[in-house]
């Protein structure tokens, strides 16, 4: 509760978030709600506590207050791409992150905000214009995300082609980004130039080397870079409570096959009171990461989210077994003589039950 006035000041002197207007009998609010956390690590220690202002996006309605709202967020695999070439050709990896980012990025539909806790300001009078996108606001992150995108052409960046989240600069020292949300990756040879550049026009923290990115957890040496999700694991593993449990050496047993659940099988797992859906969608975070090796297990399960059975629920319990043995295991990108890019496929249709 501490954080909410010098917030709140902040909102309106600096960032001029808002208009201070006369309620009028025809306006729609929109309510606010703050949210409070605790911002750690990837080995849970306390960085800091935070407080935000947000809006009740749900109250929003469709072509009143908001229009489009799709905002891109980058993919996986350019993060891990760039990392490779990084480490390839010799560039640095840092990272930033733009500090209320999403009050950078005027509005252009017209809200209306009831008055806010912590706000000495008569709510049976008057309401806020806002002026900026703020958090929980339904246009917010794309509002955000083309303030920045045109702050970067104007820098001289190009737009992916296949990633709108990665920008490209060339020159004498080519700069790579790779953008989440108010996450910046800036992989370049002399990284301080850019983040003067960064610094003129948004209030950025200088993360410097990247040790953490979209809770990844990354290990930078001179010849490498390593990338895992052991924390992540860790997490997993003690939610269900697994952490004496056997370790296992495979994702899943050979020759398992899977098959469209019983009535008995899902009786007995929905007794359970677990999500299925939630189980999967967890691992499917770490196989999309720095996993691949347990891909094959979270496709064959992820067949079953419609009515899963408690088979499927002994088949995730191992996968999670299996990771807690490995739960040190990620990728390692090092110096290579090839350059090039190779690419591998393979289709087992015989392991099929079904078909």
């Amino acid at each position: 509760m501490n954080g909410q006035k010098p917030l709140i000041r902040s909102l309106a002197q600096r960032w001029i978030v808002w208009d201070v207007i006369d309620l009028k009998a025809e306006f729609k609010l929109v309510g606010t709600t703050w949210v409070f956390w605790v911002k750690t690590n990837h080995s849970k220690e306390v960085i800091e506590y935070k407080a935000q202002l947000c809006v009740q996006g749900f109250s929003q309605t469709p072509s009143m207050d908001f229009g489009k709202t799709y905002a891109p967020t980058g993919r996986l695999n350019s993060l891990r791409c760039l990392i490779s070439h990084a480490v390839l050709n010799n560039l640095s990896f840092h990272q930033v992150d733009v500090k209320l980012a999403f009050l950078n990025a005027p509005l252009t539909e017209v809200v209306y905000l009831s008055i806010p806790q912590g706000l000495d300001i008569d709510k049976r009078k008057y309401c806020l214009c806002l002026k900026k996108a703020i958090y929980g606001l339904k246009q917010a992150p794309l509002s955000w995300y083309n303030s920045l995108k045109a702050l970067l052409t104007e820098l001289g960046f190009s737009v992916c082609i296949s990633d709108p989240c990665v920008f490209f600069r060339a020159g004498d020292s080519p700069i790579w980004l790779y953008v989440h949300v108010d996450d910046i990756a800036i992989f370049i040879q002399d990284v301080s130039t850019f983040k003067g550049e960064l610094k003129a026009k948004f209030n950025i923290k200088d993360i410097g080397v990247s040790y953490l990115i979209l809770g990844i957890k990354v290990s930078s040496l001179p010849s490498c870079i390593s990338l895992d999700q052991g924390h992540f694991i860790e997490s997993l593993v003690e939610l269900y409570g697994m952490n004496y449990s056997k370790k296992m050496a495979t994702p899943l047993l050979p020759n398992t096959y899977f098959l469209p659940a019983s009535k008995d099988e899902v009786v007995k797992f929905n007794a359970l009171g677990v999500n299925y859906r939630s189980m999967v969608g967890s691992i499917n975070y770490l196989s999309t990461g720095t996993r691949p090796d347990i891909s094959q297990a979270v496709s064959s399960l992820s067949q079953f989210l419609e009515k899963p059975g408690y088979s499927h629920w002994q088949a995730f319990l191992h996968v999670l077994r299996y990771l807690e043995g490995t739960s040190d295991v990620g990728l390692v990108y090092s110096k290579s003589s090839l350059s090039g890019i190779e690419a591998y496929s393979d289709a087992d249709w015989g392991n099929c039950v079904g078909t």
